[in-house]
């Protein structure tokens, strides 16, 4: 079932993906962003009405995110499968191996985060109560954030804290076994390759995050 479905044809799954992920956004918008929500967050600097005014003119350039969420994971997969197939060039012995192939595993495995939106998605429908938009930035599925109340939480480090998460895990996990069974690398190599290359640019690219953070909060 897995291997059938790292299988299909790279097209089809970055469109699935793509899919998935604007209609999740447009879902979470409709269902758990409103007016109140969007007062509750800023109601110490905007009065209801100006509020409702602010909302308004987010939502008729929402379209806009809409635009950008293609781009946007089509950079995200790009750069991965660059730091993976990079790796894969050093330490593997099958140079039979493409660039595509590489790719279409990255853009398959996002599955994984489309399980973490839907999660978020249901959570704050059931047991979201009466939160703001700060809460739904906050809150990240089977992360360590979750540990923290987000007043004890310095902005800098919420980022870090997010991406260290169950989800994270599997992604590694699951890139590496197709690693295995799609492009027939040895089980310990994909593990090598994966751990040498994606870890390491994760890194850099939450050290970055938080570079920008700070800055942006001086």
């Amino acid at each position: 079932m897995l291997l059938r479905y790292y299988n299909l044809k790279g097209f089809y799954l970055f469109v699935g993906i793509v899919t998935a992920n604007i209609v999740l956004v447009w879902i979470s918008r409709t269902v758990l962003i409103n007016e109140i929500v969007f007062y509750n967050t800023y109601s110490e600097q905007l009065t209801y009405e100006r509020s409702l005014q602010v909302f308004e003119s987010m939502q008729r350039f929402s379209w806009l995110s809409y635009v950008v969420i293609p781009l946007i994971l089509l950079l995200k997969f790009t750069l991965i499968s660059i730091v993976l197939y990079t790796a894969i060039f050093f330490f593997s012995t099958n140079d039979k191996i493409e660039f595509g192939s590489v790719f279409k595993i990255v853009v398959a495995s996002e599955i994984v985060f489309i399980a973490v939106s839907i999660i978020k998605l249901l959570w704050f429908s059931i047991f979201g109560g009466n939160y703001d938009l700060n809460d739904l930035g906050f809150f990240y599925p089977l992360s360590l954030i979750n540990l923290f109340d987000i007043s004890e939480v310095n902005k800098i480090w919420i980022y870090p804290l997010q991406i260290i998460n169950l989800f994270q895990i599997v992604y590694i996990l699951l890139i590496s076994w197709a690693l295995k069974n799609v492009c027939k690398i040895v089980d310990s190599l994909s593990d090598k390759i994966v751990l040498s290359s994606y870890l390491p640019a994760l890194l850099i690219w939450i050290v970055l995050i938080m570079f920008i953070t700070l800055e942006t909060a001086v």
